[in-house]
Parts: C-alpha cells; sequence; structure tokens
C-alpha cells in the first residue's frame, strides 16, 4: 500500500496527471463548442421556419401591418433572409413595413435596405427608383449614393454616376478615382467621338494614372491602332503587361519594338523576336532562357489581387467585385505549363 502514501511524489506521474487534465480540457472545450455552434444553428433555423409557417408571407405582413411585430426584429428578418440568398422574401419584407406609418429617418434607412436589396437581387431599374426615394428623404445618404454610382455604371449612364459623385464629394467623400474611372468609361462608349478623338480625350485626362494607362492599351488592343513608341515611354508597362503578352506583335511600331526593353522582353518570352538574354521579372526570365534551348512546354498567365480586401479573381477589374473599391488591382503573372485542347491540331 506504499504507493497510496500521501508521501509519494513521483515527477512522471505529475507530469501525466497535468497532461491529463490539459487534455480532458482541451475535448471538453472542443466538443462544448460543437455544440454551442449546432445550437445556434438550429436556433436560427427554427427563428426562420417560424415565419416560413406563413403562406407567401401573407399572415406574416398582416402582422407588420398591424405592427404586431416589432420594425427592428422584420428588419432583422428581412436581412437573415437576404443572407442566405432569398432576394424575394426580404424584399416583401421591406415593402410591407414601408406601408406602415414610419417616421422620416426610419423611412429612409428601409428604402436604403431595400434598394440594395434590389440591386443584389438584380433588378438594377427597381433598385435605382428606390434608391432616388431614400435621396428625395436625405440627400446626403452616403450608402445610397454609393450604390446607386454602382447601378448607373452596370447600367452605362455614366454622366448620371459623375453626377452622384459631385454630391459623394460635398459630403465629404474622396470621389478622384471614381471619377477618373467614369470618365475614362464614357470617352470609350461615346457615340459622337471617332477612334482618333477617344484616344486624344483619353491621353488629356493623364497617363500618370493606372487607369487611364490600362484603359488606352485595352482600347488600342480592341481597335487594333497601332501602339506608338510615345505612348510606350510614357506607361507603366508593367500594369498592362497582361494586356501586351496577348497583344499581336504587329500592333507595335518596329522602331519602339526594339527600343523598350519590357517590350522586347515579353516577345522574346513568346519567343517571336530574339532581343533579350534576362528580365527582371522572373516568369518572363525563364521563359526567354526556355525559348533559347528550345523548351515551348511553358506559359504565363495572370491572376488578379485586390490590395484592399485581398481577394484573388482570374480577370482583371477596375472595381472589386467584393469591396466595391476602383483602382485596387495588382496583377500577379505566373509560369505555368501550357496546355493544348484535346483535338487542338496544334
Amino acid at each position: 500500500m506504499e504507493y497510496l502514501s500521501l508521501d509519494y511524489r513521483d515527477p512522471i506521474f505529475g507530469v501525466i496527471t497535468l497532461l491529463a487534465i490539459i487534455l480532458i480540457i482541451s475535448i471538453s472545450s472542443y466538443w462544448w463548442e460543437i455544440f454551442k455552434s449546432k445550437e445556434e444553428e438550429t436556433n436560427i433555423k427554427k427563428y426562420v421556419k417560424k415565419f416560413d409557417q406563413y403562406n407567401s408571407f401573407d399572415d406574416y405582413k398582416s402582422l407588420i401591418k398591424r405592427r404586431d411585430v416589432p420594425t427592428e426584429s422584420a428588419i432583422l428578418m428581412a436581412l437573415t433572409y437576404e443572407k442566405s440568398g432569398e432576394f424575394e422574401k426580404a424584399i416583401e419584407i421591406y415593402l410591407a413595413l414601408l406601408k406602415n406609418t414610419l417616421g422620416p429617418q426610419k423611412r429612409q434607412d428601409i428604402l436604403t435596405l431595400l434598394g440594395k436589396t434590389y440591386y443584389k437581387a438584380g433588378f438594377l431599374q427597381k433598385a435605382r427608383e428606390t434608391l432616388l426615394t431614400s435621396l428625395k428623404l436625405s440627400p446626403r445618404n452616403e450608402e445610397s449614393l454609393t450604390t446607386l454610382s454602382v447601378i448607373y455604371e452596370i447600367l452605362r449612364e455614366y454622366d448620371k454616376a459623375i453626377e452622384t459623385l459631385d454630391s459623394l464629394e460635398a459630403i465629404g467623400s474622396n470621389v478622384g478615382q471614381k471619377r477618373l474611372y467614369f470618365k475614362t468609361l464614357s470617352i470609350i462608349n461615346s457615340k459622337e467621338l471617332s477612334n482618333e478623338q477617344k484616344l486624344e480625350e483619353l491621353k488629356k485626362l493623364g497617363l500618370e494614372s493606372r487607369i487611364v494607362q490600362r484603359k488606352i492599351f485595352e482600347f488600342l488592343k480592341q481597335s487594333r491602332m497601332e501602339i506608338d513608341e510615345e505612348l510606350l515611354d510614357r506607361v507603366e508597362l508593367k500594369n498592362v503587361i497582361d494586356l501586351l503578352w496577348t497583344t499581336p506583335i504587329m500592333q507595335f511600331d518596329k522602331e519602339a519594338l526594339k527600343k523598350n526593353r519590357v517590350l522586347n522582353e515579353i516577345y522574346s518570352a513568346k519567343g517571336e523576336i530574339q532581343g533579350s538574354e534576362r528580365s527582371d521579372i522572373f516568369a518572363l526570365d525563364t521563359m526567354i532562357k526556355l525559348q533559347k534551348v528550345g523548351d515551348v512546354r511553358a506559359d504565363i498567365s495572370f491572376s488578379y489581387i485586390c490590395s484592399n480586401c485581398k481577394e484573388v479573381f482570374p480577370i482583371y477589374f477596375y472595381r472589386c467585385p467584393k469591396c466595391q473599391q476602383i483602382d485596387t488591382t495588382d496583377i500577379e503573372i505566373n509560369l505555368i505549363e501550357k496546355s493544348y485542347e484535346t483535338g487542338s491540331f496544334i
């Protein structure tokens, strides 16, 4: 019975006991978190199901109209449906709330929420009308103005988008990049200007802007106009390297092709000329070296990272699809193995 003595002090036994206690606490915490998570999920489902018992929301909307449901609870319910992608139900709740007698501030808030929900659901015209109505109650509503500018952009009503920026600027928002972006879109989509006039108007906006640089190169590539030496010298080509990679070599002035280092590296990497021996850009440098030894298995792809929210996208964006910020795109060059489609004759 000596091992039961209180005087027994084996250090290994103490360590094992301590580890056992820590293990028991860790396992208990883990299962408690799972239990709480499932409990919360069950409560949300019960909460939503509580309102799903009404047929087409008729009974629930009656409760809202009679003010048997607090406005805040109804808004929370609408936001829950919106988050789960059930926009129609959220819209019905907001519309039912608007039929109540509400104060100007509350009515404005609900109109803003309704307008944003219409926008997320793809009902752009209704979203525009709703947000304009909310702005009649409060012309300085930044949330409504910002969403409205995005809607005008999608509808290609760029002059109206610029007008909303004037209102945003009046309340202290920084709209410099957005204004420049909408101006470039307005010029490029103008039916009154020729291609040459569009190019001149874009240059007047300022070639120091990344937005203008890219829009000019996109425009030149699409219209198949020659890209001259002066333009190449004034633009930071790394900001448009993905466009240059897919632009036919015949669109460039021959002298510019010889003199411009980045352009020379790109087409050397593609194997279309034998100019550069190396490049400071790793992917291009590798491609150039592979071309030298006749290895054509490598290729280059591009990915685009938002410097604001850090999301990665496969195509270039001027306005981040997630955080809606403008001109936050960083281009990442990736070295990949060239793939051929099944059945290709190449």
